[in-house]
């Protein structure tokens, strides 16, 4: 027993010193580690609006940043209406709920709003409605019962205008405004008790235009051949389209096939076996139509107030950032260089920007290397030299590399038997302004900024539009303007020749 005391004895001493130093008597010993609390926690949001079936996600910082534990502890007033996960917020039901967020003994609260889901999507900034010349834009109305559409403005309207519950497509309408000034107009949707109202501030028509030439125009592609015996020949021939410069109808193809590209172009198939083969010196495709070709004109001293672009938007989709190929590059060094310079000397001003882009490409490039087709933009930034395409493809890198969307024009011109490309970049809520930088470095006298003159057939916009080769493999075509062939045979003639046939006005 008393071997057994001595024993205990010991073994409180030593658990005493493998905790530290002894106190010394009416002395407390040191704590062997300090708690920093929690002094504050704060929301990136104090209230928003959620809208049913949707999530947010909530943060919040914790102060100190040396706070011994900084876990988030979150809870929903009304999980009936929103519930709450590692900041996560999903409406389940309309109401409006407290979401709190704890750290120790601090708290904070945002105030969360479940809403329906909206009638109808918000418009882009570049739908067609909000340009001053008028036009068309496509929405979606999700309608729990029957529901009508109203309009406070005769030149602002929607069909269909009334229906049954469901999902359908709407098309909303307005006309040209001839007015200096901005116009409002409020279109009204109604389904059983809820209500959306879309405001459409519509600018002025800054476009005047007039008639540079009208006629029926034939678009060929001749063969000559001498002894050659064919199997199939395939060809593609670029389509024309309606657009601000022109009008096209009475579109006729003959034995073509019409494609879209991804890009909206149109092209014509058609696809001869040895049946088929024409005679030496005429047609293996042809296309008709009539135009009206116009001159445009834009006041660029109308444009007032510039909405934002919108990024998700088709415009920007398209005529942002580079194209295949190095085609366009709005990345490349001198580019971002150049873009910087004149961005600071025109403090950020849109239309200016552009002109000193249009300025500095007209200057700085020299006119060359006619009709060898693109070029990189490392290839034109090194020799300075191109054609009408390479220019633009210079002054629509400079407008890219600032986000202004932007795009090739490219065409014919009947009368000169000519092919030419102009630009044109995008003002949202105006629309595309013509420049033309090839002939401003022609002709430093004239105006070709904003100004769209002559009389040409617009083929295409923009570039590497995607066609089906022979085998219906998708090739990218650098400029959709002129044509494109394929040809098997069984006997190789002499004088073979593919050409170009475009008749006048």
């Amino acid at each position: 027993m008393f071997t057994y005391r001595t024993l205990l004895a010991s073994s409180v001493c030593l658990t005493a010193i493998a905790c530290g130093k002894m106190a010394e008597p009416g002395q407390e010993q040191d704590s062997p580690s300090t708690k920093i609390p929690v002094t504050s926690i704060l929301l990136d949001k104090t209230e928003f609006e959620l809208v049913l079936g949707k999530s947010e996600t909530l943060s919040a910082t914790i102060s100190p940043e040396d706070a011994t534990d900084k876990t988030v502890l979150w809870n929903s007033s009304d999980p009936f209406v929103a519930t709450v996960a590692n900041g996560k917020v999903t409406g389940v039901n309309e109401g409006e709920a407290d979401i709190t967020a704890r750290a120790g003994e601090i708290e904070a609260t945002c105030k969360v709003k479940v809403v329906p889901p909206a009638l109808v999507e918000a418009l882009s900034s570049d739908a067609a409605i909000l340009n001053g010349t008028g036009g068309k834009t496509t929405v979606t109305l999700s309608a729990p019962a029957n529901w009508e559409i109203t309009s406070d403005a005769g030149w602002l309207s929607a069909s269909p205008s009334s229906g049954k519950a469901g999902t359908r497509k709407i098309t909303l309408s307005t006309e040209s405004n001839s007015s200096p000034d901005n116009r409002t107009g409020l279109l009204t949707f109604s389904s059983g008790s809820r209500k959306q109202v879309l405001k459409i501030i519509q600018r002025p028509d800054i476009f005047t235009k007039k008639t540079a030439a009208e006629g029926t125009i034939t678009n060929a592609i001749k063969v000559d051949y001498n002894g050659t015996v064919f199997m199939r020949i395939y060809t593609i021939l670029p389509v024309p389209q309606t657009n601000a410069y022109q009008e096209i109808s009475s579109l006729e193809t003959g034995a073509g096939k019409i494609e879209s590209c991804a890009n909206g172009n149109q092209y014509m198939i058609t696809d001869l076996n040895s049946s088929s083969i024409p005679a030496s010196g005429q047609y293996a495709a042809s296309e008709s139509f009539h135009i009206k070709a116009y001159e445009v004109t834009a006041a660029l001293d109308r444009i007032t107030d510039i909405p934002e672009y919108d990024q998700t938007s088709e415009v920007c989709k398209k005529y942002l950032g580079k194209e295949y190929g190095d085609l366009v590059n709005p990345e490349h060094s001198e580019i971002v260089s150049v873009a910087g310079q004149l961005w600071s000397e025109t403090s950020g001003q849109l239309i200016d920007y552009a002109r000193h882009c249009y300025e500095w490409t007209a200057r700085n490039i020299r006119y060359g290397n006619m009709n060898t087709g693109l070029h990189t933009i490392a290839e034109l930034m090194k020799t300075k030299k191109g054609d009408c395409g390479n220019f633009c493809s210079v002054f629509i890198s400079l407008l890219r590399a600032k986000g202004i969307p932007a795009r090739h024009i490219v065409m014919i011109s009947p009368r000169e038997s000519a092919y030419h490309v102009r630009a044109e970049f995008y003002i949202p809520a105006y629309g595309w302004i013509p420049a033309d930088p090839t002939f401003e470095n022609g002709n430093p006298a004239g105006d070709y900024f904003g100004n769209f003159t002559g009389a040409y057939v617009i083929m295409s916009t923009g570039v590497n539009s995607s066609c089906k080769d022979a085998n219906n493999a998708l090739f990218k075509a650098g400029l959709l303007q002129s044509f494109f062939f394929w040809y098997w045979y069984t006997y190789a003639g002499d004088n073979l020749n593919f050409s170009h046939v475009f008749s006048s006005f």
